[in-house]
């Protein structure tokens, strides 16, 4: 979810037809609701193929949220979407049982087709090839940022535009009841729920958002080239490498953030969980703060990493040595199988994708699920 729910997935790239066999699409972790497209609703502690789509596995992205997951294939333009969607947060029109499989969720438009999409717990944000915002779900906090008035949208419902003229989206970050968007100057916008502080200093007397807003990031020379939503805070990285948090301190991402000051060097991925930042530098290694209970910040010894995604209180990544691994809160099989009656892991633990070799082609995460597409190799 907050990959996140809070940042884009490691996006994957086309295998060594070579040497590939085929591309498989595994997810493991939480289930209740059909979230992992396996066709069934019990929690998988195993990396279990996915029931996939018509669609082509190596050009995909995966994008989690509460208890509902989206594919967007970028090749076909098509997104397809399962899990719960009580309140139409898969974008399709809801239904009285939770879909176990991806679905097909319609275009926008017979012209436009969708290009990306943030998903916070009952609810979801997505853009348009146009370059308008829709949203759709459950937002009682101002979560879908179409007026005071409108808590729920069973079908995607286009967000009045709220954008100067020659700027378009960049980045989309939902967490579980805010959301960013990035846009093409720099400036960042945001709805939802703000009683935290996650979006900056609100009216006297109102606790939400209820319609994107500019944020005020009040610091000279800041140039914003990434967002991350955790749960109650949001995360700003500039180009320069320069970290800035606003909102709760529960977990000490602001006190703890290597000074306000610090530059976090050459970072490849900037994402957030429900409770710690995480940055993945270009030389493997890993700088994280925040949350760190039930091992959601990297275990000592992790080996220097390709990839990284962060879910909510856990992370997948890819080694530079090629192995999957995972660290965090495990409790629904969303680290791989744990021993005994353990649910977190604090050391650097290897995930199997099954017999076999394959190599991994990209990963998602989000709450308490995992996701990984990987070429069978020879």
């Amino acid at each position: 979810m907050a990959s996140s729910l809070s940042s884009p997935p490691t996006p994957a790239t086309a295998p060594d037809t070579s040497t590939s066999k085929s591309v498989r699409l595994f997810s493991f972790g939480s289930n209740s609701l059909g979230q992992l497209a396996l066709g069934h609703v019990d929690d998988a502690h195993t990396p279990s193929p996915v029931l996939l789509p018509p669609v082509l596995p190596t050009d995909i992205t995966i994008v989690a949220g509460g208890n509902h997951t989206f594919l967007l294939s970028h090749a076909q333009k098509v997104i397809h979407a399962t899990g719960d969607n009580a309140f139409g947060q898969c974008a399709v029109p809801p239904q009285s049982t939770p879909t176990k499989t991806f679905t097909p969720v319609p275009p926008p438009s017979p012209t436009a087709y969708w290009t990306s999409v943030s998903a916070g717990w009952q609810f979801s944000i997505l853009l348009s090839s146009d370059g308008n915002l829709y949203a759709c779900g459950n937002g009682p906090r101002g979560e879908l940022g179409l007026g005071e008035s409108i808590t729920t949208s069973p079908t995607p419902t286009l967000i009045p535009s709220f954008l100067p003229p020659d700027v378009t989206v960049v980045q989309l970050a939902s967490s579980v009841e805010h959301t960013l968007v990035l846009v093409s100057d720099g400036t960042v916008y945001g709805w939802g729920n703000g009683r935290k502080g996650q979006l900056g200093t609100l009216p006297t007397g109102e606790k939400h958002l209820w319609r994107p807003t500019k944020l005020q990031i009040n610091l000279p020379d800041f140039h914003v080239a990434g967002i991350a939503a955790g749960r109650d805070f949001s995360a700003f990285i500039s180009r320069s490498g320069v970290v800035h948090v606003i909102g709760s301190d529960k977990w000490s991402v602001i006190t703890s953030n290597l000074t306000a000051t610090s530059k976090v060097a050459d970072c490849r991925v900037f994402s957030a969980g429900w409770g710690a930042i995480y940055v993945l530098r270009r030389d493997g290694t890993v700088v994280s703060w925040g949350r760190n209970t039930h091992g959601q910040l990297p275990p000592e010894g992790m080996p220097p990493l390709d990839s990284m995604a962060v879910g909510s209180e856990h992370a997948v990544a890819v080694g530079r040595d090629g192995k999957l691994y995972a660290w965090g809160w495990g409790e629904h099989g969303n680290c791989g199988p744990l021993e005994g009656k353990r649910e977190v892991v604090k050391s650097v633990q290897e995930v199997k994708l099954g017999e076999g070799e394959y190599r991994v082609e990209g990963i998602a995460a989000g709450c308490a699920t995992s996701w990984v597409w990987a070429s069978e190799v020879d």
